[in-house]
Protein backbone atom coordinates (compact mmCIF):
# COMPACT_ATOMS: atom_id res chain seq x y z
CA UNK A 1 0.00 0.00 0.00
CA UNK A 2 1.34 3.47 -1.02
CA UNK A 3 1.21 6.33 1.39
CA UNK A 4 -1.93 8.08 1.58
CA UNK A 5 -3.21 11.50 1.16
CA UNK A 6 -6.15 12.88 3.72
CA UNK A 7 -6.92 12.02 7.52
CA UNK A 8 -6.69 8.09 8.45
CA UNK A 9 -9.05 7.63 12.26
CA UNK A 10 -7.89 4.96 14.37
CA UNK A 11 -7.77 3.66 18.32
CA UNK A 12 -5.84 5.41 20.85
CA UNK A 13 -4.36 6.11 22.73
CA UNK A 14 -0.22 6.57 21.29
CA UNK A 15 1.16 2.89 21.62
CA UNK A 16 -0.96 1.06 20.04
CA UNK A 17 -0.96 -1.39 16.89
CA UNK A 18 -3.41 0.52 15.02
CA UNK A 19 -1.70 3.75 15.61
CA UNK A 20 1.76 2.08 14.59
CA UNK A 21 0.05 0.61 11.24
CA UNK A 22 -1.80 3.76 10.53
CA UNK A 23 0.93 6.10 10.83
CA UNK A 24 3.20 4.05 8.43
CA UNK A 25 0.85 4.60 5.35
CA UNK A 26 -0.07 8.15 6.27
CA UNK A 27 1.46 11.54 8.41
CA UNK A 28 -2.15 12.54 9.19
CA UNK A 29 -3.35 9.94 12.01
CA UNK A 30 -6.12 11.13 14.42
CA UNK A 31 -6.42 9.01 17.60
CA UNK A 32 -9.75 7.83 19.19
CA UNK A 33 -10.23 5.83 22.64
CA UNK A 34 -13.26 3.72 20.44
CA UNK A 35 -13.60 2.57 16.95
CA UNK A 36 -16.86 4.17 16.72
CA UNK A 37 -15.55 7.71 17.37
CA UNK A 38 -13.25 6.93 14.92
CA UNK A 39 -15.47 6.12 12.56
CA UNK A 40 -17.89 9.22 13.25
CA UNK A 41 -14.76 11.56 12.72
CA UNK A 42 -13.69 9.64 9.20
CA UNK A 43 -17.49 10.11 8.05
CA UNK A 44 -17.51 13.96 9.07
CA UNK A 45 -14.22 14.47 7.65
CA UNK A 46 -14.42 12.36 4.60
CA UNK A 47 -11.39 10.59 5.92
CA UNK A 48 -10.34 7.16 6.49
CA UNK A 49 -11.11 4.65 9.53
CA UNK A 50 -8.45 1.53 9.90
CA UNK A 51 -9.19 -1.39 12.09
CA UNK A 52 -7.76 -4.58 12.94
CA UNK A 53 -10.09 -7.70 11.81
CA UNK A 54 -9.32 -8.58 15.14
CA UNK A 55 -11.19 -6.00 17.03
CA UNK A 56 -13.16 -7.06 20.00
CA UNK A 57 -14.49 -5.07 22.50
CA UNK A 58 -15.66 -6.63 25.88
CA UNK A 59 -17.25 -4.14 28.31
CA UNK A 60 -18.13 -5.57 31.75
CA UNK A 61 -16.84 -9.38 31.27
CA UNK A 62 -18.90 -9.20 27.98
CA UNK A 63 -18.62 -9.45 24.60
CA UNK A 64 -20.12 -6.10 23.05
CA UNK A 65 -18.56 -5.39 19.59
CA UNK A 66 -16.23 -6.98 16.90
CA UNK A 67 -14.62 -6.65 13.56
CA UNK A 68 -17.23 -8.12 12.13
CA UNK A 69 -20.33 -6.65 13.68
CA UNK A 70 -18.91 -3.24 12.82
CA UNK A 71 -18.18 -4.16 9.06
CA UNK A 72 -21.77 -4.99 8.79
CA UNK A 73 -23.06 -2.19 10.75
CA UNK A 74 -20.98 0.08 8.38
CA UNK A 75 -22.46 -1.45 5.02
CA UNK A 76 -24.08 1.72 2.98
CA UNK A 77 -21.90 4.01 4.69
CA UNK A 78 -18.29 3.09 4.62
CA UNK A 79 -16.54 0.59 2.35
CA UNK A 80 -13.52 -1.20 2.68
CA UNK A 81 -10.49 0.83 0.55
CA UNK A 82 -8.19 -1.70 1.34
CA UNK A 83 -7.04 -4.28 2.76
CA UNK A 84 -3.37 -6.01 3.78
CA UNK A 85 -1.56 -8.41 6.48
CA UNK A 86 1.62 -6.67 8.59
CA UNK A 87 3.49 -7.81 11.61
CA UNK A 88 2.17 -6.04 14.78
CA UNK A 89 4.31 -4.45 17.19
CA UNK A 90 6.60 -7.29 19.27
CA UNK A 91 4.24 -7.50 22.03
CA UNK A 92 5.17 -9.46 25.41
CA UNK A 93 4.10 -11.23 28.61
CA UNK A 94 5.23 -8.77 31.39
CA UNK A 95 5.15 -9.13 34.90
CA UNK A 96 5.09 -6.23 37.89
CA UNK A 97 8.01 -7.75 40.18
CA UNK A 98 6.79 -5.69 43.25
CA UNK A 99 3.52 -7.95 42.97
CA UNK A 100 4.96 -11.41 41.65
CA UNK A 101 8.53 -12.75 40.95
CA UNK A 102 7.79 -15.19 38.06
CA UNK A 103 5.38 -16.78 35.76
CA UNK A 104 3.99 -20.06 38.15
CA UNK A 105 2.66 -16.92 41.05
CA UNK A 106 0.77 -14.66 38.42
CA UNK A 107 -2.62 -14.82 39.61
CA UNK A 108 -4.41 -12.09 37.51
CA UNK A 109 -3.48 -10.42 34.09
CA UNK A 110 -4.28 -7.81 32.42
CA UNK A 111 -4.78 -7.56 28.18
CA UNK A 112 -6.35 -6.63 25.03
CA UNK A 113 -9.30 -9.51 24.48
CA UNK A 114 -7.52 -9.66 21.37
CA UNK A 115 -4.46 -11.43 23.30
CA UNK A 116 -6.27 -13.60 24.95
CA UNK A 117 -4.61 -16.52 23.33
CA UNK A 118 -1.16 -15.94 24.71
CA UNK A 119 -2.58 -15.17 28.14
CA UNK A 120 -4.22 -19.15 28.15
CA UNK A 121 -0.76 -20.22 26.49
CA UNK A 122 1.58 -18.08 28.87
CA UNK A 123 -0.58 -18.46 32.34
CA UNK A 124 -3.63 -20.14 32.06
CA UNK A 125 -5.09 -20.09 35.29
CA UNK A 126 -4.59 -15.87 36.08
CA UNK A 127 -7.90 -14.16 36.17
CA UNK A 128 -8.30 -11.78 33.42
CA UNK A 129 -8.72 -8.45 32.99
CA UNK A 130 -9.94 -6.77 29.79
CA UNK A 131 -8.87 -3.77 28.98
CA UNK A 132 -9.60 -1.99 25.20
CA UNK A 133 -6.05 -1.32 24.37
CA UNK A 134 -2.71 -3.18 24.95
CA UNK A 135 -0.95 0.62 26.48
CA UNK A 136 -4.08 0.59 28.93
CA UNK A 137 -3.21 -3.27 29.54
CA UNK A 138 0.54 -2.05 30.77
CA UNK A 139 -0.82 0.74 32.51
CA UNK A 140 -2.72 -1.88 34.61
CA UNK A 141 -0.01 -3.79 35.23
CA UNK A 142 2.38 -0.98 36.10
CA UNK A 143 0.30 0.75 38.44
CA UNK A 144 0.07 -2.56 40.39
CA UNK A 145 -4.02 -3.28 39.93
CA UNK A 146 -2.97 -6.70 38.33
CA UNK A 147 0.26 -8.71 38.56
CA UNK A 148 0.94 -9.15 34.87
CA UNK A 149 -0.42 -7.82 31.31
CA UNK A 150 0.43 -8.81 27.57
CA UNK A 151 1.50 -5.66 25.73
CA UNK A 152 3.70 -4.29 23.26
CA UNK A 153 7.20 -4.38 24.20
CA UNK A 154 7.70 -0.87 23.15
CA UNK A 155 5.67 0.19 25.74
CA UNK A 156 6.73 -2.26 28.40
CA UNK A 157 10.13 -0.78 27.65
CA UNK A 158 8.67 2.71 29.48
CA UNK A 159 7.23 1.12 32.28
CA UNK A 160 8.31 -0.60 35.32
CA UNK A 161 7.44 -4.19 33.81
CA UNK A 162 9.60 -7.13 33.29
CA UNK A 163 9.12 -8.93 30.03
CA UNK A 164 9.44 -12.64 30.54
CA UNK A 165 7.65 -14.37 27.33
CA UNK A 166 7.47 -12.60 23.96
CA UNK A 167 4.81 -12.95 20.58
CA UNK A 168 5.59 -11.95 17.21
CA UNK A 169 1.85 -12.35 15.44
CA UNK A 170 0.54 -10.55 12.14
CA UNK A 171 -2.56 -8.46 11.91
CA UNK A 172 -5.20 -8.22 9.23
CA UNK A 173 -6.04 -4.36 8.64
CA UNK A 174 -9.12 -3.07 6.69
CA UNK A 175 -9.24 0.57 5.46
CA UNK A 176 -12.43 1.93 5.36
CA UNK A 177 -13.54 5.36 3.45
CA UNK A 178 -16.78 7.11 2.60
CA UNK A 179 -19.48 5.67 0.23
CA UNK A 180 -19.57 8.36 -2.02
Amino acid sequence: MTKLDGVISTLGPSGTDSAHEARKHCSNVVLFPSFAAAVEHAEQTDGYVLMPTGYLDFQNGRLADTWVDMHFRLLGRMRIADVWESRTKTMCLAINQERVAHRDSIRSIALHPATAVFARQSCAGAETRFVSSKPLAVQAAANGSVDACIGSVDVVADSNLKPIDYFHPTMVWALYRKEH
